[in-house]
């Protein structure tokens, strides 16, 4: 079965790499191997470019495909292997007959958007861990989640609404364990490399995006609520003081 290596799970600091064409589609290119993270688990997509012998091709979206279910407790709708296709801006699209399966490529991604969405997610499972703490029921009435580059947020079956005493005190809770500043290890299980958790402390979520080594750099976090129809309650964190310096964090110094 065709395959595409994700790098991004072997060093999530790397930006590009060399590649070659798997397979040719009318609107995407599949590649044997990829630095660009596709949308899911609530994480949007990478952009970015696709060097190519006839010309620079941009994506602005990345998608995974025909995974196989790992079917393990815990980690529900997670897939193994698959292939990941990187789907082309509309006005590069001419560029795509000129291009032949096995021609060598070099893909690039924007370095800046994927270190904010890396600290927004990582915000993200600070505002959930809070969130279960408060009440454990909401692990299992979560409905949706996502990360985008500004906030992240969680959607949650509720009976009722969130009041500003329970926010204030999930908020206090999520910006305490922000304030411990303890390493955060990401890891996955033997058995099916692509079933992958986020641990922090005694906390493990299971979570296959990207995150921060340590959640230093996300500042205070400042969380609100929203209505979302009826019986649906949203979790909403932003991060005002968050510092998203690229180069930086791509020297691993954000965690310094």
């Amino acid at each position: 079965m065709r395959t595409t290596t994700k790098l991004y799970y072997e060093d999530q600091y790397l930006t590009e790499c060399p590649a070659h064409i798997s397979r040719l589609y009318t609107e995407a290119i599949e590649l044997d191997r990829t630095v660009a993270f596709p949308e899911g688990g609530g994480q949007e997509a990478d952009h970015g470019v696709i060097d190519t012998p006839v010309g620079a091709i941009r994506f602005q979206q990345v998608k995974r495909m025909y995974g196989l279910p790992c079917n393990i407790d815990g980690f529900r709708g997670v897939k193994t292997g698959g292939v990941i296709l990187h789907l082309v801006h509309t006005d590069d699209l001419p560029l795509l007959a000129r291009l032949d399966v096995g021609m060598p490529v070099t893909v690039r991604i924007d370095a800046l958007r994927r270190a904010k969405l890396t600290l927004s997610h990582s915000a993200s499972h600070f505002l959930y861990a809070a969130a279960i703490h408060h009440d454990f029921h909401l692990e299992e009435q979560t409905i949706g989640c996502h990360i985008k580059e500004t906030s992240a947020r969680f959607d949650f079956l509720c009976d009722g609404k969130f009041d500003g005493e329970t926010i204030r005190r999930i908020q206090t809770v999520a910006n305490s364990l922000i304030e411990q500043n303890l390493p955060i290890e990401l890891g996955s299980l033997p058995k099916c490399p692509d079933a992958r958790y986020w641990r922090y402390g005694g906390i493990e979520i299971p979570c296959g995006g990207t995150h921060l080594d340590r959640p230093a750099a996300i500042g205070t976090l400042n969380v609100r609520r929203k209505n979302v129809g009826k019986g649906k309650e949203r979790l909403i964190c932003e991060f005002p003081e968050a510092f998203a310096d690229v180069r930086r964090y791509h020297q691993g110094l954000i965690s310094a």
